[in-house]
């Protein structure tokens, strides 16, 4: 157990917050106002950390708040380990690391996972993969996409070649593009449909530039330099 706040407001009880453990509590309270319009109060009550019925993972949670305005008086009280009142709105923490049977370490942050795989498809070594879901995982038909990916890329690679040298004027053919050229992308998946967005980069260029190359349905659909 760890320590917990119990909020009032005018001297009656709000609600009293806890974790259990390690984790982070907090009350805040703000103000606003925009040109044109009426300012405001908020008080939030939050925590992230282990809470009853979380698992074995830390979430952020809140407690429902009352709404405040000039003249409420707002009392912290700081209590020592004990009962609190259920949280609610509980979501998984915004970070969070698995072992991936596909991917092998597999990072969440808030809403995409992101990885570092091997990439099978000459002249591309690895790439690095992020992919846009939820804290649940890449869905299967995100996976399937990434799987098959490197076959369908060898397969397209000499239209993909010809279409990234024609972006760099100071490359001439497709051989020294080839050559040149960075053997790890980036793999981007930006929701469930059947869009993948690729991000190649050419040794030697010194503004870094990148080209992205976008496969949609498995046919190039755009290729672009970043600016």
């Amino acid at each position: 157990m760890s320590t917990r706040f119990e909020i009032l407001k005018n001297g009656e009880r709000v609600c009293i917050s806890g974790i259990n453990g390690d984790g982070v509590l907090s009350v805040g309270l703000t103000y606003v106002k925009h040109p044109g319009q009426e300012h405001s109060h908020d008080l939030q009550i939050g925590g992230l950390g282990m809470f009853d019925g979380s698992q074995d993972r830390q979430h952020h949670a809140g407690w429902p708040s009352p709404e405040v305005t000039t003249g409420d008086e707002i009392t912290i009280r700081i209590l020592p380990a004990g009962d609190y009142d259920e949280p609610h709105g509980m979501t998984g923490s915004p970070k969070q690391t698995v072992d991936d049977p596909d991917f092998g370490q597999l990072n969440y942050y808030v809403d995409a996972w992101d990885a570092d795989i091997p990439f099978d498809s000459a002249p591309i070594e690895s790439a690095h993969i992020h992919i846009r879901a939820d804290d649940s995982g890449p869905s299967q038909h995100q996976r399937d996409l990434i799987v098959e990916l490197p076959v369908r890329h060898s397969k397209l690679w000499p239209d993909i070649c010809t279409a990234l040298a024609k972006c760099h004027p100071e490359i001439k053919t497709s051989d020294e593009l080839s050559s040149r050229l960075v053997p790890h992308v980036g793999i981007n998946l930006y929701d469930d449909s059947n869009t993948i967005e690729i991000t190649y980069r050419v040794e030697g260029d010194p503004e870094f530039r990148g080209c992205f190359v976008t496969l949609r349905d498995w046919e190039i659909a755009e290729v672009c330099m970043a600016e």
